[in-house]
């Protein structure tokens, strides 16, 4: 979304509140693409320290709370 430059505050806000809905939209698209970049950068640290403690996680295991207490009980066991 480009924003115009403006010539005072007032345009500025009259702008911002014509595109609100707009302007909502586009910061929740990014909030979910940061999101998702973020747990793929977490999967692939996650992937890469379960190899190296030769520990492997089935999906179904990869889930918040369940994954801590999955992650304690095998690291424990090694």
């Amino acid at each position: 979304m480009k924003i115009p430059k403006f010539e005072n505050e007032t345009d500025e806000a009259n702008w911002l509140y014509e595109h609100r809905e707009e302007l909502a939209e586009a910061f929740m698209n990014q909030h979910r693409q940061h999101q998702k970049e973020r747990s793929s950068r977490l999967e692939a640290v996650l992937d890469e320290a379960l190899q190296t403690k030769g520990l492997e996680i089935a999906p179904e295991e990869l889930d918040g709370s369940g994954l801590v207490v999955t992650l304690r009980t095998r690291l424990k066991a090694n």
